[in-house]
């Protein structure tokens, strides 16, 4: 499986992908919006526009707002809420600054992150990894609210993230394009990473209010990061979107004392929902 994934043109065949992604002949968007619908069967009747006819182009339709309300956010102080829709596909502690791949492969989080000393802080903390299919929602939100403090780009490749290339490609979530976002709240800094995958066309964050086109440019606006009058963020607040799906991973500090019990593998989860709780003393 690697040794195809690595005779995979990703970047070529992403680029291709985002042009008729972003195409707004309105015959092409909607024969491939309506190939999406009857492949996946999302459920239309939770976005705010509902008809394939109402979007400018299928990127517009894959980054799809959900109407006000319809995911509930858990508001309790010592809720840490899903930012996303999608499936639970790893968690667990941070042991000498590594992490678990598909309960297989362990790598480092400061290669992931680019931060030995969030990785120091981070240290004896736990990590809860999801995962987007295509059908779910491609809006990440704050998962406990805080302020930006830090956000950068890394990683080259576009590998697919999907379970086949979690088991087969060691240290996958390093290897691709990824943002990430370190974010202080309550007494500790959590750390949120949105990972790249093959045909994924960018990671946008919200304070890009520019339609960019070059991948340098969004890489460019992370590395910036936001203006002062925006980086505090509250909690089910948008973050960024994925024009195409991939994975979240979270990163919690020891100090934060996040109970994980209720998670397991596989587990569903939407946007806004109690995710993991922080333990009160």
């Amino acid at each position: 499986m690697s040794i195809l994934q690595n005779l995979i043109p990703h970047h070529f065949l992403t680029f291709c992908v985002g042009k008729l992604a972003s195409s707004k002949n309105k015959t092409l968007k909607n024969i491939l919006i309506r190939i999406f619908i009857k492949l996946y069967k999302p459920d239309l009747s939770l976005a705010k526009l509902k008809r394939p006819e109402d979007y400018k182009t299928y990127n517009d339709f894959f980054i799809r707002e959900l109407e006000d309300f319809v995911r509930p956010l858990d508001s309790s102080i010592n809720a840490v809420c899903s930012p996303v829709d999608g499936s639970i596909v790893d968690y667990g502690l941070i042991d000498s600054g590594q992490l678990i791949q598909a309960k297989r492969f362990k790598y480092e989080l400061t290669d992931l992150m680019g931060d030995p000393v969030l990785t120091e802080e981070l240290d004896g903390g736990v990590f809860i990894t999801i995962y987007l299919a295509p059908t779910d929602y491609h809006r990440i939100h704050c998962p406990l609210a805080g302020k930006i403090i830090k956000s950068n780009h890394m990683g080259d490749s576009l590998f697919s993230v999907n379970l086949d290339a979690q088991t087969s490609i060691p240290s996958l979530y390093i290897k691709n394009e990824r943002a990430s976002m370190v974010i202080q709240s309550r007494g500790f800094s959590y750390g949120l990473v949105a990972v790249g995958a093959s045909i994924v066309g960018s990671i946008v964050p919200f304070w890009e209010k520019k339609d960019l086109k070059k991948r340098s440019s969004f890489k460019e606006s992370w590395n910036n990061g936001p203006k002062e009058d925006s980086k505090m963020v509250g909690k089910g607040q948008e973050l960024a979107y994925f024009k195409m799906g991939s994975t979240v991973i979270l990163l919690f500090p020891k100090v934060a004392k996040l109970n994980i019990d209720s998670l397991y593998q596989n587990k569903t989860v939407k946007f806004g929902e109690r995710l993991a709780e922080i333990e009160s003393d």
